[in-house]
């Protein structure tokens, strides 16, 4: 509902440092702006970079948007995120967002929700012992040696798609180590390529869209069917070898539940295909973004590399090296922080209020990394990348839910420590022995899908001087 204009801009002034929960109950707020029909959707497809940390300005905790007719409630505050993912499965299960990739993912850990989500994730635990986590480690380790041993000092190259292979070869190798053909390895690419970049757009407009046989639509349809029919091929392979290769699928393959009941051929599908969505487009796109601003800024390089030089005295790295990269820690946080997911999304199960918003059963609500990272009232000149605002004095005046690259709750990323290793053993394997930099006058922005991607990322590569220099 709207209050007065002297109500409204008290509320745009607040800042509040702990989330406060009021007596009074009443209705979302709504945004200004929104078209005739359409509601919000042009401006949140138009710049939705500018348009959800925009949001914050209101001074609200809940905000209510429309896309088309359907009001969707975004959560402004890290205190009313905290509020919404403390209960987690009780009173919201997934939202649209994730009913829209069940199509592709099927009934897997990413898409399903409440008892079936907890069953899936005690199976998985497996694939993510630390023993197995070193043995990927390995993996991503031995994919970066072989991307920069075709490298010539002084190459011009495309980070953005080199990264982007690298962690699809990292991925593919620790989810099926000994069938990953070409073939294989390229539908899975194409088909996450599409997932990913159609997402926000399959999300904001009608279902009915979707059948509509756009040049679009006709590519996404073909890449899923093609990538559905590797992965399906693997998973036979793999039953009829009956063993253990120490690898993603077959931990999945030997997963028992409480009841000794192993999981499915569409079970197994449908974990291969969420790993591949979160272990491809998301750690290629960081990676990415890790090499642009360590080349962008020269005194962060400097430290990455003197760090790099005295833990490793000129060596590779290993899986038990990374604990001591404390730097190169902070320097991954910041560029997840700055360069995050766009959005994910719950429904209300019941009725529920957050703060002082009451927010209706089966109502769709926003929580947004990227809009909660940018937040001035959390993180001082948002847009400057900065490792220090993780130095542990500072990190404790973060408020809990104001840094989520990983969501959080019940439904938190299962793969986040495979993903964060991954950034730091590649990140370590390439900069100790290579510099990346920018190429003058090549302008590089943000590009919103279900990720926050890098326009393109041309960069130089220089072979460093010998182990122990800092150059």
């Amino acid at each position: 509902m709207s209050d007065s204009a002297s109500d409204h801009a008290l509320r745009r002034s607040r800042t509040i440092s702990s989330f406060e929960r009021r007596s009074v109950a009443i209705d979302a707020y709504d945004v200004p702006g929104r078209w005739p029909v359409l509601g919000h959707i042009v401006p949140m497809l138009r710049r939705p970079l500018e348009f959800l940390p925009g949001l914050a300005r209101y001074g609200e905790d809940v905000v209510r948007l429309r896309f088309g007719t359907l009001p969707v409630y975004v959560l402004t505050h890290p205190g009313a995120v905290r509020e919404m993912l403390v209960p987690g499965d009780r009173a919201y299960k997934r939202g649209r967002i994730f009913e829209k990739l069940e199509p592709a993912l099927g009934k897997g850990i990413a898409t399903v929700s409440g008892a079936e989500h907890h069953r899936q994730r005690k199976m998985l635990q497996p694939v993510f012992t630390r023993e197995r986590i070193a043995n990927y480690a390995a993996i991503m380790g031995a994919a970066a040696r072989e991307t920069v041993a075709g490298w010539c000092d002084g190459d011009q190259i495309a980070v953005d798609t080199v990264m982007n292979d690298l962690a699809l070869t990292a991925l593919t190798r620790s989810l099926f180590r000994f069938t990953a053909s070409p073939e294989t390895a390229e539908a899975i690419k194409d088909g996450m390529h599409q997932l990913t970049r159609g997402l926000l757009l399959r999300t904001i407009l009608p279902t009915a869209w979707e059948s509509v046989p756009t040049p679009g639509n006709i590519r996404f349809r073909r890449a899923m069917a093609r990538m559905h029919r590797a992965i399906d091929d693997v998973i036979l392979d793999y039953r009829k070898a009956d063993q253990d290769r120490g690898d993603v699928l077959s931990a999945l393959l030997a997963a028992r539940d409480d009841d000794g009941q192993q999981l499915s051929d569409s079970e197994v599908h449908a974990q291969v295909m969420t790993l591949a969505l979160t272990g491809i487009e998301a750690p290629g796109a960081a990676l990415g973004w890790v090499m642009h601003e360590i080349g962008s800024n020269p005194d962060v390089a400097r430290q990455v590399r003197a760090e790099l030089d005295a833990v490793l005295g000129g060596r590779l790295p290993t899986y038990d090296d990374l604990e001591r990269l404390t730097y190169l820690d902070r320097v991954i946080d910041e560029v997840l922080r700055m360069h995050t997911p766009l959005v994910f999304m719950r429904r209300t199960l019941i009725d529920v209020r957050i703060g002082n918003t009451t927010i209706p059963a089966d109502s769709e609500l926003v929580y947004s990394p990227y809009l909660l990272h940018h937040d001035a009232r959390w993180f001082h000149d948002p847009y400057r990348f900065d490792p220090d605002r993780w130095l542990p004095e500072n990190r404790r005046r973060i408020p809990k839910g104001a840094f989520i690259p990983f969501a959080a709750g019940a439904y938190q990323c299962i793969g986040k420590l495979f993903a964060t290793v991954e950034l730091k053993m590649v990140t370590a394997a390439i900069c100790a022995n290579w510099r990346l930099e920018p190429v003058a006058g090549a302008e590089v922005r943000e590009i919103a899908t279900a990720l926050v991607r890098p326009n393109h990322l041309p960069m130089t590569v220089h072979r460093r001087n010998q182990a122990g220099a800092s150059s």
